[in-house]
């Protein structure tokens, strides 16, 4: 199936949209810890949920779906990150806040650079049938006319 123009836009447009969902769900429950223990499992959530994204917008679109993933993740971190009108934060500046704000940028340029053929729908390698000079051949060769290997009595 073609990728057309119009198609690849949509898609990029979706992923952006993704982004912003990831971003703001993100970015509302990287804090979360689990209080008996203190484990930071928000942040552990969050960031593979940014991995998902990266991840679907890849294999979805290719580069254009991981721009429009990142732009779309970017801009709802960094306006959720601001002050809101009361002088409230949601990502102070702790080391919490930082791993997600530099964590996640840096998961989604991971998935940016990940292998292209990793994403691919195409074999990794073309079957024997279809190049018979990859084939093995066993038995005798054509050179010998007596059916043993390596001789030409």
């Amino acid at each position: 199936m073609k990728n057309t123009g119009a198609r690849t836009i949509g898609r990029a447009l979706l992923c952006v949209v993704l982004g912003l969902v990831v971003g703001a769900v993100g970015t509302v429950m990287h804090r979360v810890v689990v209080t008996d223990h203190l484990l930071p499992i928000g942040i552990v959530v969050a960031l593979l949920a940014v991995l998902a994204g990266g991840v679907l917008a890849r294999a979805w679109t290719g580069w254009a779906g991981v721009a429009g993933y990142a732009i779309g993740w970017v801009v709802a971190v960094q306006v959720l990150a601001s002050k809101g009108p009361g002088g409230d934060l949601l990502v102070p500046n702790q080391t919490v806040g930082l791993v997600w704000v530099y964590g996640g940028m840096a998961v989604v340029a991971i998935v940016a650079f990940l292998p292209w053929s990793w994403f691919s729908d195409r074999p990794l390698r073309a079957g024997a049938a279809s190049h018979p000079a990859a084939q093995i051949v066993t038995g005798s060769s054509r050179q010998t006319p007596t059916g043993q290997i390596g001789t030409d009595a």
